[in-house]
């Protein structure tokens, strides 16, 4: 536990303003009471508001589930999800979001906004980002199939083939061969133009080699 007491009587971190000192506790840190805006008084440890990670009595998310009746739906769940891994340093995807400069737009801080731009979260869809180095943003994110999603990552290889950049998947599926033998073949740094050749047509080329 960090011993070093900071004195926030009268501090206002976004809807919460400390009112005074109340108890520590060993490795979690220091409690303190505070005054919500809307006038409840509650107990929270110092170290989440200051950080922002608690920022009031929970009115606002009471407030949120009032105004849009929506907080048990997969649109709102998704958008937590994005929210919590790109701005909460406590959430085990951070550092490959937050973590790595990925940012939400502003104003889809609020659900309201989020949902106004994208809609309902169709059937097994997930929110993707089109490049995946950008960030959340209209102009950067649609709803995409698992499937799509998945081959949208930066641990998946693109190679140039016939003038078309194509994934290890979807190669796979245009020229009929397995995921896995395709993926092996470009590790060991298989050309492109051997990428496809059956076993038996390899064999002839081994052979014309020796020979």
């Amino acid at each position: 536990m960090n011993n070093k007491y900071k004195d926030i009587t009268g501090q206002r971190f976004n809807k919460l303003t400390a009112t005074r000192f109340l108890y520590s506790k060993r490795n979690q840190g220091f409690f303190w009471e505070f005054l919500c805006d809307c006038g409840n008084k509650k107990i929270l440890r110092a170290f989440n508001v200051v950080k922002g990670l608690s920022k009031s009595c929970g009115c606002i998310r009471k407030k949120i589930r009032e105004t849009h009746k929506m907080s048990t739906s997969r649109t709102y769940r998704t958008w937590a999800a994005m929210k919590n891994r790109c701005t909460n340093k406590n959430n085990p995807a951070y550092k490959s979001y937050g973590g790595r400069g990925i940012k939400i737009q502003e104003n889809w801080l609020e659900f309201e906004n989020f949902y106004k731009d994208m809609g309902d979260r169709p059937n097994n869809m997930t929110l993707d980002r089109i490049d995946n180095n950008g960030n959340y943003c209209k102009e950067n994110c649609h709803w995409a199939l698992r499937k799509t999603q998945s081959r949208n990552t930066r641990r998946n290889r693109i190679i140039n083939y016939n003038g078309k950049f194509l994934c290890i998947a979807e190669l796979a599926e245009i020229k009929n061969i397995k995921y896995n033998v395709l993926f092996y073949r470009l590790n060991a740094g298989w050309p492109v133009e051997k990428l496809f050749c059956e076993i038996k047509r390899l064999l002839q080329i081994i052979i014309l080699y020796i020979v």
